[in-house]
């Protein structure tokens, strides 16, 4: 079965010598297409890992040296020959990390119904306890200013359940996404965050007018993971700021922040956004000048809008 992150192939015949290879696999292991199969033996000289990876003798993975950093070779049998798959190292991880996103994204949607339905049971105890009181009206006077904080509480719980659920689980009746509505409802629910380590957190997004014709999900992903980078990077008083933008064909999301120490629980990131964007027709480009890190993600923009 071949890897899900794998990034490039090449197939090994008995004698060792590589039949056929993409340019993903050439490129992640600097091999010359003129005579990959040299390099690739000169390369296993100086590697006991790759040399016995490539003979079939050792581990069926092995992590070696490739063009830029490390990678991950595996190797998969075949009658004729071999398969050999090229990936990051963080592959595995990334996979994880993955399969976590779609079990949570499961579970905080069924959270926030079930909350929503006991918020909107007392909402409609209010109303009556409301109308019970209007008859008495020294005790609707008393009680009138404690039934409005109980009802802004709600409506504030409320409110912050409605942007979860638009983050976590957005739908597209209409055939687009609105970048915008995303960008602000994201922005909001990190508020407590950005406020408790002093950041100044300033969001740009026009609703109704940023849409993208991608998958809801999926941009709610991209947006929602460049999102907790720059958050998790930008030190403490530091500023981040956002904006949901048209550029010609693109619907756009800039984040701009504070340059920080790089995360490691997040530091991959912005490779898996940039493959995913790159998959749907966009773009990811990453900017460091002075001080800041620059994050812009290009998106297919509706025809429509």
């Amino acid at each position: 079965m071949t890897h899900t992150f794998a990034t490039g192939a090449a197939f090994l015949d008995r004698s060792g010598a590589l039949v056929a290879a993409d340019a993903g696999f050439l490129a992640r292991l600097g091999l010359p297409p003129d005579d990959p199969t040299r390099a690739l033996g000169a390369r296993a000289d100086a590697s006991p890992a790759l040399r016995a990876l490539l003979a079939g003798e050792g581990p069926a993975v092995a992590r070696i040296e490739g063009d830029g950093g490390a990678v991950e070779l595996e190797r998969v049998p075949a009658p004729s020959g071999a398969l050999l798959l090229v990936r990051s190292p963080l592959a595995e991880e990334w996979l994880e990390h993955s399969i976590r996103s779609q079990g949570l994204t499961r579970l905080v949607v069924g959270v926030a119904h079930d909350i929503k339905n006991p918020l909107n049971a007392m909402a409609l105890q209010l109303a009556l306890l409301t109308d019970k009181l209007a008859g008495n009206g020294e005790a609707a006077a008393a009680s009138a200013g404690h039934l409005g904080a109980l009802r802004e509480q709600i409506g504030r719980v409320n409110e912050v359940v409605r942007r979860f659920l638009d983050v976590t689980d957005p739908s597209a009746p209409l055939g687009y996404t609105d970048l915008g509505a995303l960008v602000a409802d994201i922005a909001c629910l990190y508020g407590h965050d950005a406020r408790r380590r002093r950041i100044e957190l300033a969001a740009d997004a026009p609703r109704a007018s940023v849409r993208t014709r991608c998958d809801p999900g999926r941009a709610a992903r991209l947006v929602l993971a460049l999102f907790s980078r720059a958050m998790s990077e930008t030190p403490e008083g530091g500023r981040m700021t956002v904006r949901a933008a048209t550029e010609a064909e693109h619907a756009v999301v800039a984040l701009e922040h504070s340059a920080g120490d790089p995360d490691p629980e997040t530091g991959y990131y912005t490779d898996v956004v940039a493959a995913a964007a790159d998959a749907l027709g966009g773009a990811l480009a990453v900017q460091r000048k002075g001080g800041t890190v620059g994050l812009t993600l290009y998106l297919p923009r509706n025809e429509r809008a």
